[in-house]
């Protein structure tokens, strides 16, 4: 099971699946209210098999309406407001278990940028994966 926190740009993700192996995935896709219906327009325009729509409000306490654990969890350009990053890191944290690989985007604009990440390995080992520019990509396991 793969879940991708905070999707609107939808397009991206549902491209990869195939690429990735991944194309018989059971996927949620996530976002904050407002930006559900984009979503749910996305998983049509693709046509995309075996994806559900949910709402995600990074720190809600429902979270086990979630489980199980899923395998990878991905967010791309989520690290961008400092006072949600405990938020983002807890959820990152209940969503996850030892064997969930985390991918994460990030564009690393300001040293607040760098904090989160500073946070995130404090229960995360955290890997550069790559670097073009001021994106990087990471992986995040469980400590």
């Amino acid at each position: 099971m793969m879940m991708m926190i905070s999707s609107a740009t939808v397009n991206m993700p549902l491209n990869l699946l195939p690429g990735c192996g991944l194309s018989g995935a059971h996927v949620t896709l996530t976002d904050r209210p407002v930006a559900l219906p984009v979503l749910h327009q996305n998983v049509d325009i693709n046509a995309a098999k075996n994806v559900q729509v949910r709402e995600l409000v990074w720190g809600q306490k429902n979270l086990h309406e979630f489980l199980p654990q899923y395998n990878v969890l991905i967010g791309a350009d989520i690290v961008y407001i400092e006072e949600t990053f405990q938020d983002l890191i807890d959820t990152i944290d209940r969503l996850s278990d030892s064997r969930t690989v985390v991918i994460l985007s990030c564009l690393i604009r300001y040293e607040r940028d760098s904090r989160f990440l500073d946070m995130l390995r404090k229960r995360f080992a955290v890997q550069l994966l790559h670097r073009s520019r001021d994106v990087k990509l990471f992986t995040a396991m469980k400590l």
